[in-house]
């Protein structure tokens, strides 16, 4: 993986990735805290996933320095009341540990202490020295953590929208790896015992690449510094770049059958455009204008003037390359909302975008970019998936270039959207002929 991209320096971004270790600092004296994301990348795989979603969730437990959380709580107090998390994420086809720590910059603490130290101190803590008992994880803490991990895997199901969205993303996946659930599967949850998820821990923290991020009024070598700890022993795994997904259907219609107050239906778009395309400022306007905000297509033509859905919009993966365009509906009204839906794509690729449309999607960016400039987790999101994907505009250079496009080109890439799947979750009682029923 390359060094760095134009774009993080320009960004003030500095760092690298190197046989499977990464650091990148973005130093700035706009944030009185110092923000610290460790991230383990993981590729998703159909058995292994669940103990990559119960991992971070049993390290936050308690280390061999503080072996319970109570104690990790009454350190981090005493770290200047620093907040911290562990969790479980995912990004196309990799799943991330990721481990959280914010601390207020010493800088402004009387005395000015060396937070950066003491933070980076916790977080080594965390990742290196787990609370273990006789080669494994405490029994109770795993056995407290697979209960909890079950009941969010069996709860997706409890949130309609995004679960229709999960059985879209299922479907175009057809089998590939993105379409695996970040948490993983409850049938797998037998596996994990105190003895193999330890055996899983020594696995991931030797061998799986690790990204540190850090935000804040700080010096990137000591960032640097630090990660070169995990650069001993046998070399880690580099993070393969994501590459985008190439589509294996073409306007196909899948139908589930639920008993659900409010249908879901879902359109899946193929883009074939990313992050580090020269075209993707052009697709955001598209997406943007199509339906990223109140004042777009679908949002004013399918729920305000048609009244025929309680929301409406689009949204791009701009890692794989796809876009979901979702709308809340009553059961009857899946074909006139399917329909009007298309018209609203077909609109776009004829270029018919009024001055209005235009101005107020690229101010909408404006506010989302400068937005996004004053949340130190934001920005650390945002150039994970530059990363990862391996270049890309953001913050003001990407600004910079949303407001060089021109109508042409989003006509152009409008051109090379196509339809995908649709996914329409309906009510057990909607008895019509739809095609592609599913269970």
């Amino acid at each position: 993986m390359d060094d760095l991209s134009v774009t993080a320096k320009d960004k003030g971004f500095v760092g690298r990735t190197q046989e499977g270790t990464g650091w990148y600092c973005f130093t700035t004296p706009r944030f009185k805290t110092i923000t610290l994301h460790a991230f383990i990348v993981n590729e998703l795989s159909v058995e292994q996933t669940v103990f990559g979603a119960i991992l971070p969730h049993v390290l936050q437990q308690g280390t061999q320095k503080w072996p319970t959380f109570m104690q990790m709580e009454q350190t981090l107090e005493e770290l200047y009341g620093a907040s911290f998390r562990a969790e479980v994420g995912k990004l196309a086809d990799k799943q991330l540990i990721s481990i959280h720590l914010e601390i207020v910059n010493g800088r402004y603490l009387p005395g000015k202490p060396d937070t950066l130290s003491l933070g980076l101190e916790f977080l080594q803590e965390v990742i290196d020295h787990p609370h273990v008992q006789d080669g494994a994880f405490p029994e109770d803490v795993v056995k407290q953590e697979k209960d909890l991990l079950q009941r969010q895997i069996l709860g997706l199901i409890n949130d309609k929208g995004q679960y229709a969205v999960t059985r879209l993303i299922e479907a175009m996946a057809d089998g590939r790896r993105f379409g695996l659930r970040k948490l993983g599967r409850v049938e797998d949850l037998d596996k994990i015992t105190p003895h193999t998820l330890y055996d899983y821990y020594q696995k991931v923290h030797s061998t799986h690449p690790i990204i540190l991020f850090a935000v804040g009024e700080i010096d990137p070598r000591s960032i640097e510094k630090f990660m070169q700890r995990y650069r001993t022993g046998q070399p880690r795994k580099e993070p393969e770049n994501i590459e985008p997904y190439t589509p294996h259907f073409h306007d196909r219609l899948l139908t589930e059958r639920q008993d659900i107050r409010q249908g879901k239906l879902n359109l899946g778009y193929h883009t074939g455009i990313t992050l580090k395309d020269v075209r993707y400022p052009a697709l955001m306007m598209y997406a943007g204008i199509l339906g990223g905000f109140p004042h777009s297509k679908l949002f004013v033509n399918v729920r305000e003037r048609a009244s025929l859905a309680y929301y409406a919009y689009a949204r791009l993966d701009a890692v794989l390359g796809y876009m979901i365009v979702g709308a809340g509906i009553e059961f009857e009204d899946f074909e006139p909302a399917r329909d009007i839906i298309r018209q609203q794509v077909d609109a776009m690729q004829r270029g018919d975008i009024s001055e209005q449309e235009w101005e107020f999607t690229l101010r909408a960016f404006d506010n989302d970019i400068l937005s996004e400039e004053d949340n130190p987790s934001q920005l650390i999101a945002r150039h994970l998936e530059h990363v990862l994907v391996g270049g890309g505009l953001f913050g003001e250079p990407l600004q910079r270039a949303l407001h060089e496009v021109t109508p042409e080109q989003v006509k152009e890439v409008a051109r090379n959207v196509s339809l995908d799947t649709v996914f329409f979750l309906t009510r057990k009682e909607d008895k019509r002929e739809l095609e592609g029923d599913v269970k």
